[in-house]
């Protein structure tokens, strides 16, 4: 892994800096991308933020999140491309072969199923958050952080620590927050609009999920099932799923919760989490996915019927494997 240094000479020798971020965005990616499109702006770059989809609705409150672009302009040339807490390139979606086409490419991650996949690649499979290791580029290139790039890795860091409650929170993890805290952010508001805020329609949403709710061999597998007609009833948009998967994951008893949510097109996206015992990022790399050992995901190009039975039988066999 190269240093922090060598990273920020190379990203100086750049003048047109793409990053990307994973599709389903979450609060790690986005507000890692933000804090690193921030600094580079800072640093003289030309930067442009690429999402496939819509950022989460929890996260709108952060600085620059209108900076997030949904299409790519044809006429634009990079001379870096960096991904942002993706495991692999199909993470960065629709816009993977621009990635590709770049002169340099640079991956900056933590997943432990990262395959390695760019030019340049800086995957710290310690770190808790793709946050923290943006925190240490930070820090490496300046010594007073404003508030919103403090605000923008602070969130990254909360929400993949679960508001510092995953075991995947290390000392390393409130040593950052305590200095992010020290730069004047109000941890109230962000922990408010982050944790304690929804909207009607989530709520409504998250009502026909957990009717959806069943449980597997013992109690053991827990699966929540969110459709496109559900959506549609309530008014809820896709980034309103986020974290249902762990009404299924919380109930006592159940070792691997499920969230399987029909996409557009018919296919699903599935969520795996478990209790930190059994390694679901196997489970999500059976469908091409991945992630970490207690939290991953996956796309299936399948119909939901189709996509529940396989995901069944392959957690199945998880759950056998761990026994």
């Amino acid at each position: 892994m190269k240093s922090l240094e060598s990273i920020l000479s190379i990203i100086q020798q750049s003048k047109q800096i793409a990053v990307f971020c994973h599709v389903q965005p979450d609060g790690d990616a986005i507000g890692s991308c933000l804090a690193l499109a921030s600094v580079l702006t800072k640093m003289g770059k030309l930067v442009d933020l690429y999402c496939q989809d819509e950022v989460p609705v929890s996260l709108h409150f952060l600085q620059g999140i209108e900076q997030f672009k949904n299409k790519y302009n044809e006429d634009k040339h990079y001379d870096l491309c960096i991904a942002l807490d993706c495991s692999d390139e199909e993470r960065i979606g629709i816009f993977s072969d621009v990635y590709r086409a770049s002169a340099h490419t640079m991956n900056i991650d933590h997943h432990i199923s990262n395959t390695m996949y760019a030019d340049i690649n800086l995957v710290d499979f310690k770190a808790a958050a793709t946050g923290e290791i943006i925190y240490k580029l930070v820090r490496a290139y300046m010594d007073i952080l404003d508030e919103d790039i403090a605000e923008a890795l602070y969130t990254a860091i909360s929400t993949d620590t679960g508001g510092f409650r995953y075991r995947n929170t290390t000392s390393q993890s409130y040593r950052i927050a305590a200095d992010l805290i020290e730069c004047g952010i109000d941890v109230e508001k962000i922990t408010t609009l982050l944790y304690k805020t929804n909207r009607l329609e989530r709520v409504r949403l998250l009502e026909r999920g957990l009717k959806s709710l069943t449980l597997y061999y013992n109690n053991k597998i827990a699966i929540i099932t969110i459709t496109q007609d559900d959506l549609l009833a309530t008014g809820a948009i896709e980034s309103e799923m986020e974290n249902m998967v762990n009404y299924a994951k919380d109930i006592i008893g159940v070792e691997i919760g499920i969230l399987i949510k029909e996409v557009s097109d018919g296919t699903v996206r599935s969520s795996f989490r478990s209790k930190g015992e059994i390694d679901v990022s196997k489970l999500a790399k059976h469908f091409n996915g991945g992630g970490h050992k207690a939290a991953a995901g996956a796309s299936l190009d399948m119909n939901v019927e189709q996509a529940t039975a396989s995901i069944i039988e392959q957690a199945r066999i998880a759950l056998e494997e761990y026994k």
